[in-house]
């Protein structure tokens, strides 16, 4: 099963400078505006590793050479520094609820190395698909630095929280070795743990897992490509690039929390609500709901069946699936992925109904996502064609759909919130 080590981290010396100043959510959530503000935050942001802004002096460096050449002098000048022994790292997150500020919430993590394996090794499983375009720019950015800054999100099971408690004790009454707070006001806390004795114990708790890949698809299979391109250079004998840095999660655990997707579709002519509702009744019973209850009438319903939102500019409904003409229509997927809330609106709905390819739904021509329900609706207020809501995958659907070896559509799940990039690196080059 699951083979997790210690290592080397690189962090950045807090005594010299503030984390808020330096560190930077994942890349693939970073935005035009986000990045011009970490930028203007410090000369020594992430942001210049993770997302360097392309040059136009004549034979500049390219984006990746200066993230290179960033790393470098981070390290030079002892910004960066390297932890003197082996570690593991407890990563503990407080943080209020996106969609309701009244619920507070407390998620722990512990950040490691992990072996990377083949998905048909049947130990590390996805639950989404996958694009070329982010992993030929990750691929570029681990070739010329040799260091991954982001975690990559696992889930593991223990319902009996043997590594929780085990970490629990571990830091228990010691002030945390760095914290930061935030652009969403989410506490991070980190602890260094080294005992070996305790290391060896947590290592050996997880040869009895498999794990679910909760965020970082696209690093998890980039740092794959690599360690294959390294071991057709070098050969096979273990060496670091057969590890890449990930925080893993415990599904038994507290706070671990899944936000919906919802979706937006626009662009289609000739759309018309009454014709797209008759071809719904084939597959859903429809009912009218007032668009200001929608996401609720939604929750309300899928306590016995599987819902979904949609709203035109017009009119608002509640769709509530009927499970045997959902499986007509899914009738080459199998049981546990009929039931998938995200799954029936992607193939049903989405491809069946208004006729929008997998190819154009993965380019998004014709579709936009939203973790705001307020925000979806007010697209179909400013001209788009439809909103649909959903309610979050559930954990038991994705321990099933992962484990059964199927994977769902993109952006099925929105583990919130994100693992801060640069809170611990993982350098290839002197690691453990």
């Amino acid at each position: 099963m699951a083979d997790i080590k210690p290592f080397q981290a690189l962090r950045f010396d807090t005594t010299r400078l503030r984390l808020e100043d330096v560190l930077t959510q994942p890349y693939d959530k970073i935005s035009p505006a986000m990045q011009a503000g970490y930028y203007q935050r410090s000369p020594h942001n992430l942001i210049r590793f993770e997302l360097a802004r392309p040059s136009t002096e004549a034979g500049a460096p390219s984006i990746y050479e200066q993230s290179a050449d960033f790393l470098a002098g981070l390290q030079r000048d002892g910004i960066l520094q390297r932890d003197a022994e082996p570690g593991l790292y407890a990563y503990v997150q407080h943080f209020s609820h996106p969609l309701n500020k009244d619920v507070h919430l407390t998620r722990s993590g512990i950040i490691a190395l992990g072996k990377l394996y083949d998905y048909d090794e049947q130990v590390v499983f996805r639950h989404e698909q996958t694009l070329s375009g982010p992993k030929v720019d990750r691929m570029n950015l681990l070739r010329h630095t040799r260091t991954h800054s982001g975690q990559i999100f696992m889930l593991y099971d223990d319902p009996a929280r043997a590594v929780d408690q085990q970490v629990e004790r571990a830091i228990a009454g010691r002030e945390p070795d760095a914290s930061v707070v935030d652009e969403y006001g989410v506490e991070n806390h980190l602890w260094r743990i080294s005992d070996p004795a305790l290391v060896g114990a947590i290592v050996e708790n997880f040869r009895k897992q498999r794990l679910i890949i909760a965020d970082g698809h696209h690093r998890y299979e980039t740092a794959r490509s690599y360690r294959d391109a390294q071991r057709q250079q070098h050969g096979n004998a273990p060496a670091a690039h057969d590890y890449v840095m990930m925080t893993l999660v415990n599904m038994s655990g507290p706070g671990l929390l899944v936000l919906p997707t919802h979706r937006v579709v626009f662009g289609l002519d000739n759309f018309d609500t009454a014709a797209l509702v008759a071809k719904l009744r084939d597959c859903f019973e429809v009912a009218p709901a007032p668009a200001a209850e929608l996401l609720n009438r939604v929750n309300a319903a899928a306590s016995n069946a599987t819902a979904l939102g949609l709203a035109t500019s017009s009119e608002a409904f509640v769709l509530k699936a009927i499970p045997e003409r959902i499986d007509r229509v899914l009738s080459t997927y199998s049981a546990v992925e009929r039931r998938v809330d995200v799954t029936i609106l992607h193939k049903v709905v989405l491809e069946s109904v208004l006729g929008i390819s997998e190819e154009a739904i993965r380019e998004q021509r014709n579709l936009r996502y939203y973790r705001s329900a307020e925000k979806a609706l007010h697209e179909v207020e400013s001209g788009a064609n439809a909103a649909f809501l959903l309610n979050p995958v559930s954990l038991e659907q994705l321990r099933q759909v992962c484990y059964a070896g199927h994977v769902m559509p993109q952006k099925s799940t929105d583990f919130y919130p994100k693992l801060l990039s640069g809170i611990t690196l993982y350098n290839l080059d002197r690691c453990f």
